[in-house]
């Protein structure tokens, strides 16, 4: 049984979300003349192209202290602004997050503090080298990083690759038909957690192929300790035709966390 949280616990608990999601996070597809480009060896794949993007979400988040879920407005500006605003129901905003280029902020509503972190600090704190591209990438379910001509494995459903980054190997995993990201795993060779990410559920939307349901784990090679489940179901995606607003305003009684 989902047990509630009290309101003290709910942002961290909502923030352990978010952060989980940002190292991270079938309908119609689009149709595809080829695997490689024809003018290269490139394996093709059908990374989401827009401008402006609109969505709203399911989130759940399973954790050895907290099961949380709730809903998510995101608005997002393609290579520039992630703005998401959480609420655990009844249309009552608990925390608003704005990603930038270079830094993630956090507006917690009901403690009234914020948080502001660079990427250079967020990364050093998690463990993990953040950037936005990676974290914009995660969300929309395109490759974290382009394929390079590495060795292709074929099985029915899948085209599968590897890629060392810094301390990191990166398994990605592309469906045969929808040509899009479906599973990626990440390891961290220096402490052996994994990450694993699974898109499904893909739509079309205005041509533009978006995954409806992320589902990730973060699983701990420390034994005795549990992992965290992460949940993200997309109720509506909408590619704007018209730029969008990313009302963001840290009010002077907020204290900075």
């Amino acid at each position: 049984m989902r047990r509630k949280l009290q309101t003290g616990n709910y942002t961290n608990s909502w923030l352990g979300v978010l952060l989980i999601a940002l190292i991270l996070l079938t309908g119609c597809n689009k149709k595809f003349s080829g695997i490689f480009d024809r003018n290269s060896t490139r394996l093709v794949v059908n990374d989401a192209k827009f401008d402006f993007l609109s969505s709203k979400a399911k989130i759940n988040f399973e954790s050895e202290k907290n099961n949380v879920s709730g809903s998510a407005n995101i608005r997002i500006r393609k290579d520039s602004i992630i703005w998401v605003s959480l609420s655990p129901g009844l249309g009552i905003e608990a925390a608003r997050v704005l990603i930038t280029t270079d830094s993630v902020t956090v507006l917690d509503k009901i403690n009234k503090v914020y948080m502001k972190y660079s990427f250079a600090e967020l990364s050093k704190k998690l463990d993990f080298d953040l950037n936005y591209s990676l974290v914009e990438s995660a969300m929309l379910g395109n490759l974290v990083y382009p394929y390079d001509r590495e060795r292709l494995v074929r099985t029915a459903s899948t085209y599968a690759y590897s890629q060392q980054h810094s301390s990191y190997l990166f398994e990605n995993f592309i469906g045969t038909e929808s040509m899009k990201l479906e599973k990626i795993q990440v390891l961290d060779t220096l402490s052996r957690n994994t990450i694993s990410v699974n898109y499904t559920d893909f739509q079309l939307v205005d041509q533009e192929v978006f995954p409806f349901q992320i589902s990730a784990i973060l699983e701990y090679a420390k034994k005795g300790t549990d992992p965290v489940k992460v949940i993200i179901e997309f109720k509506q995606t909408e590619i704007e035709k018209k730029p969008l607003k990313f009302p963001f305003n840290i009010p002077q009684r907020y204290d900075r966390k």
